[in-house]
């Protein structure tokens, strides 16, 4: 049998070496990352199941209980007529709320969402909102005003008509030079008028998404909001292909524009709370995994764990079973790119494993 020889590494390349090769280093690959990312198929949909069993006794409470819970929810006819969906709404107990004269509801179906990193328990945080609806416009842009410092991130992560549905009223000028301005039409009489101004519109190819720079002004204070786009995302669904890359970098790109975890990075979808839900979870994971916090003597289901936690703050976020799957599959194939790169096999360790192989 002949062998290629390349200068300067003391080893034998035989043919199909490199694909065993390859084979070798995933499964030490995989043997560095924490078990609960190497979970099957059938684990992952048995926790989901739990996860939704937990909330479904949250529910129960909500309904049969509601006085005695932190489960309550707003079911008031005012408060129904500004929900884009019936089955989707805030804990009352952990819900923004807009700063309007007393009197006057002040309700959005947006829920302050705080995670901590597993490194140094720092806190970041989140708005998780449903797509405004025309009639509460103003709404969405006095809690952007209210919430935010002096820039506000806002990533959207659904289209305005999706499935032969509106999922979104566009509340963002798209190519108008003019400002837009925002105002209440008299429901609060507290004189809150904004103007709306694009400054700035352009494809961002790293992340595949529309990356509008606004200018947001009330009387003669200001701010710069950043609106992240991205279509790549079908409802109850997971990005596939270069859509899913494209996600990962747009998770980078939020951050990018955001100026510190005290300010919330603003995150909705349609109603909130699946596809919302899902890129806060990957977003929190991302964070701890590129800082070493997650050890791979991690035994705990961090995932599960993280997840129902979103949901203690906000129903249904990570909605569906394909979407809770996606993010054990996107964390596994980061931890792994993360173990590769920080620790790359050494050409004695390639040859080790070469030698395991053939002896096997």
């Amino acid at each position: 049998m002949s062998h290629a020889w390349r200068p300067g590494l003391s080893t034998i390349v035989a043919p199909g070496g490199a694909g065993r090769s390859s084979r070798s280093r995933s499964r030490r690959q995989e043997k560095n990352i924490p078990q609960f990312l190497t979970q099957t198929t059938t684990e992952i949909r048995r926790k989901f199941h739990e996860v939704e069993n937990l909330q479904n006794e949250r529910l129960h409470q909500s309904l049969h209980n509601p006085e005695d819970t932190r489960w309550k929810i707003d079911d008031s006819h005012e408060v129904r007529m500004r929900n884009r969906y019936s089955n989707v709404s805030p804990w009352e107990s952990n819900r923004v709320r807009l700063d309007v004269p007393e009197g006057h509801c002040d309700y959005i179906n947006a829920s302050p969402i705080v995670l901590k990193s597993r490194k140094d328990g720092s806190e970041k945080r989140y708005i998780a909102t449903q797509g405004p609806k025309e009639a509460n416009l103003s709404h969405f842009w006095r809690m952007i005003w209210q919430e935010t410092t002096d820039v506000a991130v806002i990533v959207m992560l659904t289209k305005t008509f999706e499935l032969g549905r509106d999922k979104c009223f566009q509340y963002f000028p798209d190519s108008d030079p003019e400002p837009w301005v925002i105002k209440d039409e008299g429901e609060f009489d507290d004189g809150f008028e904004a103007t709306i101004t694009l400054l700035e519109k352009k494809k961002d190819f790293r992340s595949l998404c529309t990356v509008r720079k606004l200018l947001m002004k009330v009387g003669d204070k200001s701010k710069i909001v950043w609106h992240l786009l991205f279509k790549g995302w079908p409802d109850y669904n997971v990005p596939e292909g270069e859509d899913k890359s494209a996600l990962l970098e747009l998770i980078k790109l939020a951050n990018e524009k955001n100026t510190g975890p005290d300010n919330p990075l603003i995150v909705h979808c349609s109603a909130g709370v699946g596809r919302s839900g899902t890129f806060i979870t990957l977003d929190h994971f991302i964070r701890d995994i590129d800082a070493g916090a997650i050890p791979i003597t991690e035994r705990e289901d961090l995932i599960f764990e993280t997840v129902n936690e979103l949901r203690e703050q906000r129903m249904y976020m990570v909605q569906s079973e394909v979407q809770f799957q996606f993010i054990y599959t996107a964390l596994k194939e980061r931890f792994m790119r993360r173990a590769k790169s920080s620790s790359p096999p050494t050409v004695h360790e390639e040859l080790r494993e070469e030698e395991t192989h053939h002896s096997a």
